[in-house]
């Protein structure tokens, strides 16, 4: 039934929008705290278009967090999985870019290009979209030697939540949880070879990790 309902065009609309209304209702009862907003938000000011980066396990309140009178876009699948999760997203104002990562690697990198090269920002999740988790890909740092932007690490934490069961391990916070929403340094890619793109990528991997980690022991910390 619902896989019928996911491959129609009303219903997979109707669905899509229908988890946007749900999260946003869940993000609605977390208590938020987002360290450094006054800083982050001036430092957008300054930019024309950032690379935003996070894990997989972190995704659903992403698109909550992010402040909306910045344009923010991501790419999505042309398939009904991805069509249902654009119109999710665009609960919360994020555009939608159509291309895959798998199959077509270059035509999504280039749409993403382009958005970078008009002055807005685009989303990636450099383990997704079938992991391994926590292992990040080449995408990120192709699409900063591509479009001379830098790449953010952002992450989020919460003292409740569950935790699903897939490759991601995706981390679903509880209602009336205590979250803290954390913004990383910008990170500039140079351009290069193979070599240099691998150590940037090895850098971000390392920069992501660490960061998930601490804002999951600050989160724990405040919670004892």
């Amino acid at each position: 039934m619902i896989k019928k309902m996911i491959r129609s065009q009303l219903g997979n609309a109707l669905i899509g929008l229908a988890m946007g209304s749900i999260i946003a209702l869940l993000m609605i009862t977390i208590r938020w705290r987002i360290s450094d907003k006054a800083k982050f938000c001036q430092f957008m000011r300054e930019q024309k278009g950032i690379i935003m980066v996070f894990w997989h396990e972190r995704l659903m309140p992403m698109p909550w967090l992010w402040p909306s009178y910045f344009k923010l876009y991501a790419l999505q699948s042309p398939h009904p999985d991805g069509k249902m999760m654009s119109y999710a997203i665009g609960c919360f104002g994020v555009k939608t870019v159509w291309g895959s990562s798998n199959r077509s690697p270059l035509s999504g990198l280039r749409g993403l290009k382009r958005v970078l090269d008009s002055g807005h920002s685009v989303a990636i999740t450099p383990d997704g979209p079938r992991g391994p988790a926590r292992v990040c890909a080449f995408g990120p740092v192709a699409i900063a030697q591509m479009a001379g932007k830098p790449i953010v690490p952002m992450c989020w934490s919460v003292d409740r939540y569950w935790k699903g069961s897939g490759w991601d391990k995706l981390l679903i916070p509880k209602p009336f949880s205590q979250g803290i929403f954390v913004v990383g340094e910008p990170i500039y890619v140079e351009k290069g070879g193979r070599n240099s793109a691998e150590l940037a990528r090895q850098k971000l991997e390392l920069v992501m990790n660490e960061q998930a980690d601490g804002v999951d022991k600050i989160i724990n910390g405040l919670s004892e």
